[in-house]
């Protein structure tokens, strides 16, 4: 039926292939970006929180070959592209797809047990925006069933003490993580401004946050996706091609 095709789409220039609904929410580059910021360290075990098909998942276990992740999605028709994905690009030894509720996460993970956690989380909060008619759509933008609060107090139950939390969220959010890291002791201790231009206002901003209260010194970076004449920087072609690069 119409409702359930899908697609199979390359992103990272291919190096990954993910199963997408053809109609609802699809990948962002939102996702691609976060893929790059989140920089984890070797044998890392990591929870992808809202892993939605799975792109995220699968973009850090390409670009880190020994590091093991868990994607959990409380959405069916999510799990089920996730865990197709996930087969698709033979990695079913490094990715486990999990059903289930971040808000009651730690219930069924143990604390203190990965080393990072990494989200593209809901952007509008409940009650707020235009709230689509797919339910799929809906959950995946408004905070129906992850609010920005419990993703930091679940990850600060879930991360070990030297753990990190990375998200990617509207600039004009900015305000919204420094205090729910607050609320959690945990300290956001690198942050990198997404602009369009050089000359235009950040429109995202991708954090690390530490699960600690200890004093950090906070690294500030910005990058901008295209030049003046409209085509994309060196550096926005690095991260759709899920590759690294000097700032």
């Amino acid at each position: 039926m119409q409702e359930h095709a899908e697609t199979i789409d390359g992103l990272f220039r291919n190096k990954v292939r993910v199963i997408q609904a053809s109609k609802g929410y699809r990948v962002s580059e939102d996702a691609l970006i976060l893929t790059w910021f989140a920089k984890p360290g070797p044998t890392d075990l990591i929870l992808d929180a809202g892993t939605g098909c799975g792109v995220i998942a699968l973009g850090l276990a390409i670009k880190n070959p020994s590091v093991h992740l868990v994607g959990l999605e409380i959405q069916d028709g999510l799990v089920g592209r996730a865990e197709r994905g996930v087969k698709l690009n033979d990695l079913g030894s490094r990715i486990f797809i999990v059903k289930g509720d971040l808000r009651n996460a730690d219930s069924f993970f143990r604390r203190d047990v990965f080393d990072m956690v990494v989200s593209n989380p809901p952007y509008y909060q409940s009650g707020s925006g235009r709230v689509s008619l797919m339910s799929e759509k809906a959950l995946s933008r408004h905070q129906i069933m992850m609010p920005l609060s419990d993703l930091f107090m679940v990850s600060s139950k879930l991360l070990q003490p030297s753990g990190k939390l990375c998200l990617i969220y509207p600039a004009k959010g900015a305000h919204q993580l420094d205090k729910a890291a607050e609320l959690c002791h945990m300290t956001i201790n690198r942050k990198t401004w997404i602009r369009t231009q050089k000359t235009a206002e950040p429109v995202l901003i991708c954090v690390e946050a530490l699960n600690s209260n200890l004093d950090q010194n906070l690294k500030e970076e910005t990058i901008c996706l295209y030049d003046s004449n409209g085509a994309r920087t060196l550096k926005a072609e690095a991260i759709l091609a899920g590759e690294e690069f000097e700032f």
